[in-house]
């Protein structure tokens, strides 16, 4: 019995051996066969990464490729405007006028005249502030937009006035009116009243370039840097001209149309006074605040003297269209060149409106009446008030020598100036 259950055990055990024997003969098979695919998997995802990496790296450029064909797609379809800002006085209605007659321009002048007449009405119901208005007015401006009553109203009313028909020559003209301005039969009493969307579709569809003209004054902090604010959205593209005049003949005569009155006793002229340090001021501080920005935003703005427009016009046409990126017109030279060699008594107030609004005058001649027409007594406050922005502006000071200030051959400002290298155009 015994001997019997032995030989069984035995034989069980030869069996577990032999298979065992049998299984670690077939081991490095086994091996082999679970090995092979996990080899053939690293090898084809080490082969491939480059490849992955490959595609990757053309789905990101891809991506840019989008992010910039967007930002070029917005950069085209931008609404183009240019801004036009100096002092009153300045001659800035010259400037904005060169403007007027590009058939491609849709032209408004002091359109922030608008905005305060606007504010006064809105004021008394306690709706808004004029800062907040003037900058939502110039943005909707840039995007030729006019959905506000109250906007549309002002303009149809101050555009549309007898006293001033050709002040926009694009609010003047076909869409907005039926005839041309220089068809016989044109008369503003014919076009029909303004939309929102009749104006808005003229100034985005008919013009390629919106034309600001506006006064320092009327900028909310009397600084350029709203103008810069409004113009900061992607769907709107600016440039700006920074328009500025010898103070010796700009606050005269800006003392003689009411920009400001005298204070105090007689000879004491506290208001030339206070209106010197402050324009003055501003202008510099304005200079300066330009200066100092990177040169992808000074790129955009432009500095023109107006004495240099005055003894140049036609060069400093050619300038102006350049930068605004307008070709220069022979019928705009023509009417430049008659309209800078007129006196003032060619001003026709039915044609030409008030003699503000008119820019026909000897412009070398109005470049230098300032200095027989002032007071050496007003010259010499001026120049005391305005030495630092007459500096960097190469206006040379007279220093109460009565020969250098009478003797017309002797300009009274240089060529290269300081400021003049701190702007790109």
């Amino acid at each position: 019995m015994w001997f019997s259950a032995s030989l069984a055990y035995c034989r069980k055990m030869r069996r577990i051996r032999s298979r065992l024997t049998r299984l670690l003969r077939c081991k490095p098979l086994q091996i082999c066969f679970v090995a092979f695919p996990l080899l053939v998997v690293y090898i084809v995802s080490f082969s491939t990464q480059p490849y992955l990496e490959m595609q990757q790296t053309k789905a990101a450029r891809y991506d840019l490729t989008d992010y910039k064909a967007f930002l070029g797609d917005t950069v085209k379809t931008a609404r183009k405007n240019l801004i036009i800002v100096s002092h009153g006085r300045s001659g800035s209605s010259l400037t904005g006028d060169i403007f007027n007659h590009h058939p491609s321009v849709f032209y408004m002048y002091e359109p922030l005249q608008t905005a305060k007449r606007v504010q006064k009405k809105l004021m008394s119901q306690n709706q808004t502030s004029y800062n907040s208005l003037a900058e939502q007015y110039l943005t909707d401006l840039f995007r030729c937009k006019f959905d506000q009553p109250q906007i549309l109203e002002d303009i149809e009313a101050y555009y549309r006035k007898p006293e001033h028909p050709r002040i926009s020559h694009a609010i003047g003209s076909p869409p907005l009116c039926p005839y041309e301005m220089t068809d016989p039969r044109w008369s503003p009493t014919l076009c029909k009243p303004m939309t929102g969307e009749s104006l808005g579709s003229a100034c985005k569809n008919v013009y390629d370039l919106t034309v600001l003209k506006i006064l320092m004054s009327r900028i909310p902090g009397n600084s350029i840097k709203p103008i810069l604010t409004a113009c900061s959205p992607l769907d709107i593209d600016c440039k700006v001209v920074f328009l500025v005049r010898d103070p010796r003949a700009v606050i005269p005569s800006a003392l003689n149309t009411g920009f400001f009155r005298e204070k105090g006793r007689r000879n004491a002229k506290l208001g030339t006074r206070l209106y010197s340090y402050w324009q003055c001021m501003q202008t510099e501080e304005n200079l300066e605040f330009i200066r100092k920005l990177p040169d992808s935003l000074r790129d955009r703005i432009k500095l023109l003297r107006y004495e240099d427009l005055a003894i140049e016009p036609l060069k400093a046409l050619a300038g102006l269209y350049e930068f605004a990126g307008l070709p220069v017109l022979e019928s705009v030279r023509a009417w430049l060149n008659e309209t800078t060699q007129q006196s003032r008594k060619a001003c026709d107030r039915k044609l030409d409106g008030p003699s503000v609004t008119c820019t026909k005058d000897d412009a070398r001649a109005a470049a230098n009446r300032w200095r027989w027409k002032v007071h050496p007594y007003e010259i010499d406050i001026i120049e005391h008030y305005c030495q630092g922005v007459m500096r960097v502006m190469g206006y040379k000071p007279v220093d109460r020598s009565y020969d250098l200030l009478s003797n017309a051959k002797i300009p009274l400002f240089s060529h290269d100036y300081e400021a003049k290298h701190w702007f790109l155009h």
